[in-house]
């Protein structure tokens, strides 16, 4: 029985060093912008415009650094992208949200601000934040732009 129960326990422990593992990457997994790609430098919707080859979904982090010196492209969200954890835009990297773009950007799965904008926000279409643990948006010291109120919607904790 002593055995039985050992083992409950190593698997036990494996299991939840398993989860705490899964979690942990979750929290931190970011997607970095490299844009560039040949016929769709600066669109967020393609693959190979990112650093894990695939488009950020909602357990990560965006991050948009300042790529004038790589591909030149900074991003344009010119549909509805899928929603994310956290957004953080560089010092001197740009992101529009064109009039038919809508990014969503949901904290839930994470313990930060909505969007860490150091860079520059320009909102011509829709941006949702919701679920954040902290502020919607920092600015350090970033510019954010939209046109009417319409366009933003904010749920703070």
């Amino acid at each position: 029985m002593k055995t039985i129960n050992f083992l409950k326990i190593a698997l036990s422990k494996s299991t939840l060093v398993f989860l705490l593992l899964g979690c942990t990457y979750c929290l931190s997994a970011q997607n970095v912008w490299k844009g560039g790609t040949i016929g769709k430098p600066d669109q967020w919707n393609v693959a190979s415009n990112w650093s894990k080859n695939r488009v950020p979904d909602w357990s990560e982090t965006v991050v948009i650094p300042d790529v004038r010196s790589q591909s030149g492209y900074f991003p344009i969200i010119d549909q509805a992208v899928p929603v994310i954890a956290h957004l953080e835009i560089q010092a001197n990297a740009n992101l529009l949200i064109a009039s038919k773009g809508v990014l969503q950007v949901d904290g839930l799965s994470t313990a930060n601000c909505g969007i860490l904008l150091q860079g520059t926000l320009l909102v011509e279409g829709y941006l949702d934040i919701m679920n954040t643990q902290n502020i919607a948006i920092e600015l350090m010291p970033g510019a954010f732009h939209y046109q009417t109120p319409q366009q933003l919607a904010v749920d703070q904790p």
